[in-house]
């Protein structure tokens, strides 16, 4: 069997639209909506050169699953548990090549696709697992990590303290550095300030149950379960940095005599969170029965992290962890899909005492990762010629920032993405709080990269909206007009340079279009076009040499254009 997927390649889209009267606007014709869809692969027996590869694709055994699987070894407990449904089943996925598995765990840990010289410099000649271990040291994978964190959280300091949303996020860092466990991370942030100052009341439960179950609290559950967090509440507070901030407060007259039973809830077992007043009697606000959160003691904080605990301690708290684990690096539920898999992950955090860095890292280092995704399309497919998805290496589509980084990079023109802790930048009379966004000269935060990331679905502001994979009209005008910006205007020193690729600006031969094609598409995907795009790029170069206002600079810079919008290079 073979998993066919559409494919929307820089070859056909050339074909329809290179020399459209040698416009280089949004307007790519009928046929183009100028959003990628997920690319065909090849056969994973030739390489994008044609070349046969080495990899045997055959059936391993024709024993029962179960004896085949005996008789292997294995050092990943994913490789372990999925093989019944893999090699048990007579598959040998064949493993990527260099430039794919550079690629993929380029853009899943670092944010951003590779140069060809960034190829050359950090990949090349590496193992998978080298490569993986390379780059989960870096500290743009901890960065990757904490927007994951973010987006759970809806972090945004229009509503919430930005320092508060700061300390939060640098435990996230913490979290995945593997100097914080699952378990300790849950007990600070389920009543962190950043958390607190963000939601209140049942959506406390809310939340904390998306972040660290997985799923939607019922209202039941959110009646039962807010007492745990009722003394919580905020109260204006000056700052020069942010005009709207708040502190978080501890009220403990919230639930004083006569009414402890407000701090109680029955649903997990008798728990109740309560700190009795310091003075009784006093209701005074602010007084000395209102507490600061920066203000509490040790013995203060090992209570009101009660719920966090209890979360922790809930049968699907790590199961959920490994599920959204398996989710960002496979971009299919594995863990509905192999079972075995998702347990044998669970038993890992058990032993590691929920080390989310383990977790990780066995997902990024087993066979369902490493596994190349160049497979075959079927003429007809059906639902009996459709593969499961482990048996191939993932297939996904780039984070809207992620593609903008790169094609920006790629063109020359390096921009600072989006401060994922901070959609959007406060102010006060001292001007505007920290933040990771460049500076324009008035001072206020460049937002263009966020800007033209939020039409994509990127860069959300966690208010109105949030992060998704949007295709559509206004996605395919805003990747055509920037694209076209960037391929129009790069720069001599830019990796993706399209006029440089032009020797002669008179020679329209096939063989110099047909190189220019191959030079913009190589660096970019750091390989030569694929054998599949050929058709589409040979009826593109015909049109070209037929069209007299169609000059190879032309060409090129349509070329990079369409490369960069590709579902080649969307997809990965």
């Amino acid at each position: 069997m073979r998993r066919a997927v559409p494919r929307n390649s820089i070859g056909v889209i050339l074909a329809l639209c290179a020399c459209n009267g040698g416009s280089s606007g949004g307007d790519d014709g009928a046929e183009d909506t100028g959003t990628a869809t997920a690319p065909a692969t090849t056969d994973p027996g030739v390489d994008s050169t044609g070349a046969a590869d080495s990899a045997d694709t055959g059936a391993v055994d024709t024993g029962e699953p179960s004896e085949i699987c005996d008789g292997l070894e294995f050092d990943n407990v994913i490789d372990e548990a999925a093989c019944p449904m893999i090699q048990g089943m007579g598959v040998e996925p064949p493993p990527a090549d260099d430039v794919e598995m550079c690629r993929r765990a380029y853009i899943d840990l670092l944010g951003e696709s590779p140069t060809d010289l960034e190829y050359e410099q950090q990949c090349k000649y590496k193992s998978a697992d080298e490569l993986v271990d390379a780059f989960m040291a870096r500290p743009e994978y901890l960065r990757t990590s904490q927007r994951m964190w973010a987006d759970l959280f809806q972090m945004n300091s229009l509503v919430t303290h930005y320092a508060y949303i700061a300390d939060l996020d640098a435990r996230a860092g913490e979290l995945h550095a593997g100097t914080l466990t699952l378990g300790q991370f849950a007990e600070l942030a389920a009543t962190h300030p950043a958390f607190l100052g963000r939601w209140d009341g049942n959506d406390l439960v809310a939340f904390s149950f998306r972040a660290f179950l997985g799923r939607e609290a019922t209202p039941a559950e959110r009646l039962a379960l807010e007492p745990l967090w009722h003394l919580w509440e905020e109260r204006a507070v000056p700052d020069p940095m942010q005009s709207n901030a708040k502190n978080v407060v501890l009220n403990t007259l919230a639930c004083a005599a006569p009414n402890e039973a407000d701090c109680h809830s029955d649903f997990w077992g008798d728990q109740t969170v309560l700190v009795p007043p310091v003075m009784p009697g006093d209701t005074s606000d602010p007084g000395p029965n209102i507490i600061d959160q920066s203000m509490l003691t040790t013995e203060q904080w090992d209570l009101l992290r009660r719920p966090g605990q209890l979360i922790a301690e809930q049968p699907a708290f790590y199961e959920s962890y490994v599920d959204r684990a398996l989710m960002r690096y496979l971009g299919y539920d594995a863990g509905a899909d192999l079972p075995l898999v998702r347990q044998a992950l669970v038993d890992l955090m058990v032993e590691t005492n929920g080390n989310v860095r383990a977790v990780d890292r066995e997902i990024l280092t087993s066979v369902l990762y490493t596994s190349t995704n160049r497979y075959e399309e079927v003429d007809s497919p059906d639902d009996e010629n459709w593969d499961p998805p482990y048996l191939h290496g993932p297939v996904k589509q780039m984070d809207a920032e992620d593609w903008l980084r790169s094609a920006f990079k790629l063109a020359g023109t390096p921009l600072v993405g989006c401060d994922h802790r901070y959609p959007e930048v406060q102010s006060g009379n001292g001007g505007f709080h920290p933040h990771t966004y460049a500076t324009l000269p008035g001072g206020q935060p460049d937002y263009t990269l966020r800007d033209k990331a939020q039409l994509l679905g990127g860069c959300p502001d966690r208010v109105g909206q949030f992060r998704e994979a949007r295709t559509g009209l206004i996605a395919a005008l805003t990747q055509a007009t920037l694209t076209a910006e960037l391929c129009e205007m790069a720069g001599e020193g830019a990796p993706i340079y399209p006029l440089s690729v032009v020797d002669d600006p008179s020679d329209k031969s096939e063989e110099a279009l047909w190189e220019a094609v191959d030079q913009v598409y190589s660096a970019a995907l750091i390989r030569p076009t694929m054998e599949g795009a050929s058709e589409g790029v040979d009826e593109g170069i015909s049109l070209c040499r037929d069209d007299l206002e169609c000059t190879p600079t032309e060409f090129a810079i349509q070329a990079c254009r369409l490369v960069l919008k590709s579902a080649d290079f969307f997809y990965y």
